[in-house]
């Protein structure tokens, strides 16, 4: 990192004495603006940064307490040091006044030089110091911006290949006379993407949480609704390690405001944990109670390898992952509990973890404010996939195994699709009268979907979708700004982007 180089501002109406404390303050990283008047100082000031102006009181015109008020009257020099020269006694009201424009000291002429050079070189010394801070803090803010876009890119080719290989799963567990022990292991094949993705999500979930961009959506939600889907997920897990899952769900106010989503994702980590962590034929039990009329705790206790007292104080911490000797080896990131905690008090709730030590098993209790139940909505009946008419869609999609499996599954379900690569092909192709929606990809070869879709704003307000391995906060403001009808982040659910196109009118 370059030195600094300060600016002092140096005002009298008297060539000599300008030069005179020019010969004394000179030094490296220092650089001495003059100023012969008031106005001049003035001008000097609105094109520089100063850290201390040294000012004549008696100058013919504006003088040096006229001058430090009109200073302390703008924004951009009301906190600069001032340190007035005066050949002559100064009254007390004088020296009040000085003051109060904002002086910090009065120097009197005849100047000792070794008194001006200790004074100035304290403020010199002081504004380095702050100029290296800021340096410092510019040069952190920059590696935090950059670190962050290095985890969205990451983000965007990781997920990006998986895309083609999820849906081409899809496809083939829609084959109704696929044999059991095929269908196993695409089952298997799903959920191993499926977790990749969700270790894609924790990156990006720990980055959220670094930036205090953590979002919450609430929403009236059944918590034992979502406690039985996330015993679902972790079903087949369960059985192939062939651990007791046993559900107590007595908790009788079991409603909170909050997002289903998130919680989805903290009843998850603490499940799919407790899989991870519990020996085969062990127990794992899942229970919710009331401890007041108020408040619901959720806990997942099991009996596997349990917490040592060295690792409890750092368990929620980010990448911490130990086994009961603090060595890791049971894969995953670490990240799954320092975001369930930040997702937990996003919400005012808590979440703690106990455990008597090793190979006693643990306690996770997650403890949230409960709401009253909802009225529950009468649901219109989703027409048949059979009665659902068939879409004209224009595909912009410049991943090629992306491009062919999606096509064909759209195709399968009855759409015709035109298959482009490029925003140029997709302009060329693109008429309103043609397509019901458009489905592209955000990075083309030659622009972006961004761009793509302001150009068909222009001409049409079609329904659109955009596919895109970035999935932050930012990427949805954006695609919602540009006039997308939906964000799909990859490695997409084809069952979802089915879900929005059974939406669209012909």
């Amino acid at each position: 990192m370059t030195a600094p180089s300060l600016k002092f501002l140096l005002v009298d109406d008297l060539e000599a004495n300008l030069d005179a404390l020019e010969g004394l303050l000179q030094r490296d990283g220092l650089e001495l603006l003059k100023a012969r008047s008031g106005p001049e100082a003035l001008e000097l000031l609105l094109v520089h940064d100063v850290a201390l102006a040294l000012l004549d009181v008696n100058m013919a015109g504006m003088d040096g307490f006229e001058l430090a008020e009109l200073m302390r009257g703008t924004e951009r020099t009301r906190r600069v040091p001032i340190i007035f020269l005066t050949a002559g006694a100064i009254d007390q009201q004088r020296r009040f006044r000085g003051y109060d424009a904002g002086a910090v000291d009065f120097i009197f002429k005849p100047i000792e030089p070794h008194i001006l050079q200790s004074k100035a070189g304290i403020f010199f010394e002081l504004a380095m110091q702050r100029e290296v801070l800021r340096r410092k803090a510019e040069e952190a803010q920059a590696a935090s911006r950059a670190k962050d876009h290095f985890m969205a890119a990451l983000s965007h080719e990781l997920r990006t290949p998986l895309t083609p290989v999820l849906m081409a799963v899809a496809a083939l567990q829609n084959d109704h006379g696929l044999a059991s022990e095929a269908r196993e292991l695409l089952d298997m094949m799903r959920r191993n993407i499926e977790l990749e993705a969700r270790l894609i999500d924790d990156l990006l979930d720990a980055t959220r949480i670094h930036n205090d961009k953590l979002t919450i959506k609430p929403a009236n939600v059944d918590v034992h609704e979502l406690l039985r889907h996330c015993q679902g997920t972790i079903a087949w897990d369960v059985q192939e390690k062939q651990v007791s899952m046993i559900s107590d769900l007595g908790a009788d106010h079991h409603h909170v405001w909050a997002d289903p989503v998130r919680l989805q994702q903290v009843f998850g980590n603490l499940l799919n944990n407790a899989v991870k962590f519990t020996p085969a034929l062990g127990n794992i039990t899942l229970r919710t109670f009331n401890p007041d009329e108020t408040h619901i705790a959720v806990q997942v206790e099991d009996t596997g390898i349990g917490i040592t007292p060295q690792a409890r104080p750092r368990i929620f911490d980010a990448f911490e992952q130990g086994d009961a000797s603090g060595q890791p080896r049971y894969g995953g990131l670490g990240l799954g509990l320092s975001i369930s905690k930040a997702i937990v008090e996003a919400h005012a709730g808590t979440i703690t973890a106990d455990s008597a030590g090793p190979d006693c098993g643990s306690i996770f209790t997650v403890t949230l404010s409960a709401s009253e139940a909802a009225a529950q909505p009468a649901t219109p009946a989703t027409p048949p996939a059979a009665t659902r008419q068939p879409l004209r869609l224009l595909m912009v999609e410049d991943h090629a195994p992306t491009r062919a499996i999606l096509g064909r599954l759209l195709a399968r379900h009855g759409h015709e699709v035109v298959s482009t690569s490029t925003m140029a092909e997709a302009l060329a192709a693109f008429h309103p009268e043609a397509f019901d929606a458009v489905i592209t990809d955000l990075g083309l070869p030659d622009g972006s979907g961004l761009e793509l879709m302001r150009e068909l704003r222009k001409h049409s307000t079609i329904p659109s979708i955009a596919l895109s391995g970035y999935g932050m906060e930012a990427d949805l403001q954006q695609t919602k700004e540009a006039g997308f009808t939906a964000h799909l982040t990859k490695p997409i659910q084809v069952e979802e982007l089915l879900s929005i196109l059974a939406k669209v009118e012909r």
